[in-house]
């Protein structure tokens, strides 16, 4: 256990280190001023309207329409904008601030990457998956500081995993209660990992003792059912944020882009 908190202290470390003063100069750019300011909660009725407002909102001038939003089409992505808020009531808009935070939970997600690797193979080929995903090639993003919910969303994602693999082998529903805690921060941080509940599902099917596949089903049921429970919640939340008012537009729009679909349907 000790080798392994050093090797997570060292790839955090390394990781920080690299990307934090690596960089000297640097200033919002694109949507940042606008999702910052504008998602700045200074009273209970900012914090619940982050969590029931389309994240396009923020992003434009006040004179520009932005198309109504609808259930599936709507950016549903409220979390950044808690940590947003705690950096502007301490270094208000020193952007070095903000980039710390893309920086922080990079490095975090990394220590946490390797933890999760652990499990499956050794120390050193965990480290070394560490450092492929720290340092791909492809990183100049880190600068956008609105791309802070690809961090979160990453990092829940990371914690419910975790936790999952905890109650998968302790069996104890606390590690459960987590998992499906963190999956929906995940969700709510950026709907990019939103089918981390069907494999997980998928998963516990694969890897169940039972042969009877009615059995399998019912496993897997038993293990992801706070999951299905995420789903629920996550629908929910959408739907009072958006609604249905724009969701015939969404349709044309996917049948526009895949044609196939609407022969189906017609």
């Amino acid at each position: 256990m000790r080798i392994k908190i050093f090797w997570a202290i060292f790839l955090f470390l390394i990781t920080f280190v690299f990307y934090f003063f690596s960089v000297e100069n640097i200033w919002f750019s694109l949507d940042d001023c606008g999702n910052v300011i504008a998602g700045i909660i200074k009273s209970k009725k900012d914090l619940i309207r982050i969590f029931l407002e389309d994240e396009r909102n923020y992003l434009y001038p006040i004179n520009f329409n932005v198309p109504k939003a609808n259930f599936i089409s709507g950016f549903y992505r409220p979390m950044q904008h808690i940590p947003f808020s705690i950096i502007y009531y301490l270094f208000e808009f020193n952007v070095k601030a903000y980039y710390f935070l893309n920086v922080f939970f990079h490095a975090l997600n990394i220590s946490l990457f390797f933890y999760l690797a652990s499990f499956f193979m050794s120390n050193i080929f965990a480290v070394f998956s560490g450092l492929l995903l720290a340092f791909y090639p492809i990183m100049d993003w880190i600068t956008w500081i609105s791309t802070l919910h690809n961090f979160l969303a990453t990092f829940f994602m990371l914690l419910s995993l975790i936790c999952f693999r905890f109650y998968w082998i302790k069996n104890k529903f606390r590690y459960n209660f987590l998992a499906a805690l963190f999956f929906l921060f995940s969700i709510c941080s950026r709907e990019n990992t939103i089918f981390l509940g069907i494999l997980l599902f998928i998963f516990s099917v694969i890897f169940s003792e039972y042969k009877n596949l009615r059995l399998k089903f019912k496993f897997a049921f038993k293990k992801t059912y706070l999951f299905l429970f995420i789903y629920i919640i996550y629908l929910v939340l959408r739907i009072m944020a958006f609604g249905f008012e724009s969701l015939p537009r969404t349709f044309n729009n996917i049948c526009m882009r895949f044609p196939a679909i609407k022969e189906l349907v017609s």
